[in-house]
């Protein structure tokens, strides 16, 4: 059977052993956080705008 803590504990010391793989992995990481970021910042630029009517009069100049 597979040891699930061994391959995790031999990935990561790989990973931390070489700092290639360290600065390919943080990079990687950062590039996926800012695609998160981008791609919600996208969203919310693509909504409506809701503007309640109370405040929709006075903004509209009603």
């Amino acid at each position: 059977m597979a040891d699930p803590l061994g391959t995790v504990n031999g990935f990561f010391s790989t990973i931390l052993g070489n700092p290639v793989y360290l600065l390919v992995t943080i990079g990687g990481l950062a590039l996926f956080a800012l695609l998160v970021v981008a791609h919600h910042i996208h969203k919310i630029h693509s909504e409506e705008i809701f503007v309640h009517q109370a405040w929709g009069a006075n903004w509209k100049g009603r």
